[in-house]
């Protein structure tokens, strides 16, 4: 570690225990990481609960604790081993990517900047069998900890914001407003390709398989789709067991594959979700030339203004007809998409420079 180093602790946001390689947490501060290293000389102490391959960087020290596995658990459960780390290890400043860990600030007088990746919010996290309570007190509590939180969307800040006020006065509602800072998630330029790649009639929907990420109702369409036409699969890389139709494809690829499999899909297809945030597997298509096809949704539209959007089913099915029958057409949007991800790259840095000033002395 170099002398002069910025030491910055890491609390971390899994939520995909099964690959936590594959997270997109992990796929943010690796380009934090990677994109602050020309503006600072940093060391970063990442907290997680098991070795990272793509973060073994010459200046990261991975420090593995048991964080629980179960996402409700992770975001409640506060390990003794972080406490440890927060008293004893040798560090200037925080980045939570974890703000229901309010508990943090109870163990260090360093400053805390964060990163907000989901809140609890009343149309994402009902109080269900399983979760029983929400958790989103204990969100705003630790982001009022906080200098800075950045977090994915303005239609999401205006969502946390109105039902902080059913849990905190004016002045704390205020305050929050005045923490929260709206960070569009931007695309490495070295993963944006020059030009679309040849396509098949493939539609790809690289989200988990789960209710939450409107599986269910998708691949329903989906099904009510091949009823006018069989010339297409589609490919669910994360969805587990055996596929109950042949036209459905979940075969498993490394990152590198992933990326050209992508590359090669007519479509990527993004379902409202009620968290209202960001979609890394969204931009995951468009950097690779391959069209989002949107259902309607107001965050989605500060990913892709000129997006692909569809409200109704009719209105879906005519969308994937015309990609999968009209090159010209096809063409046009995976070129748009191409370019919405250099823009979406330069917001990026603007950001990335933000950050560095906030994290710096």
């Amino acid at each position: 570690m170099a002398k002069d180093a910025r030491k910055v602790l890491v609390i971390p946001n899994i939520t995909n225990s099964r690959n936590p390689d594959a997270d997109s947490f992990i796929d943010v501060i690796h380009n934090h990481i990677t994109a602050l290293e020309s503006l600072g000389n940093y060391h970063w102490h990442i907290v997680l609960r098991e070795h990272i391959g793509r973060l073994d960087l010459p200046n990261v020290s991975q420090h593995i604790v048991p964080i629980s596995g179960d996402m409700i658990h992770m975001r409640v459960v506060f390990p003794k081993e972080v406490i440890k780390l927060l008293l004893n290890l040798d560090y200037d400043v925080i980045y939570s990517h974890l703000p229901d860990w309010y508990m943090v600030k109870r163990y260090t007088q360093k400053p805390i900047y964060g990163y907000a990746h989901w809140w609890e919010l009343k149309t994402s996290n009902p109080e269900d069998r399983k979760n029983r309570s929400r958790n989103i007190p204990a969100e705003i509590i630790g982001t009022l900890h906080m200098e800075k939180c950045f977090l994915n969307t303005y239609d999401q800040k205006n969502r946390v914001l109105n039902e902080a006020s059913v849990w905190f006065n004016d002045d704390k509602v205020s305050q929050l407003d005045s923490i929260l800072e709206v960070w569009h998630l931007g695309v490495p330029s070295d993963h944006i390709v020059e030009r679309p790649a040849r396509k098949i009639k493939e539609i790809v929907f690289n989200h988990r398989a789960a209710g939450y990420k409107g599986y269910p109702k998708f691949i329903q369409m989906m099904k009510e789709y091949r009823e006018t036409r069989k010339d297409f699969i589609v490919w669910v890389p994360q969805l587990k067991g055996l596929p109950d139709e042949k036209w459905i494809d979940n075969t498993k690829v490394d990152k590198k594959d992933y990326y050209k499999r992508l590359a090669r899909a007519v479509a990527g297809v993004q379902m409202r979700q009620k968290n209202y945030g960001w979609s890394v597997a969204a931009t995951d298509c468009m950097m690779n030339g391959t069209p989002v096809v949107f259902q309607d949704s107001d965050c989605y539209r500060e990913i892709d203004p000129n997006g692909l959007f569809f409200k109704r089913k009719n209105n879906f099915f005519e969308i994937l007809d015309r990609l999968l029958d009209d090159p010209k057409y096809r063409r046009y949007h995976s070129n748009r998409s191409i370019e919405r991800s250099w823009q979406l790259h330069e917001e990026d840095n603007h950001m990335i420079r933000k950050l560095h000033g906030h994290l710096s002395p």
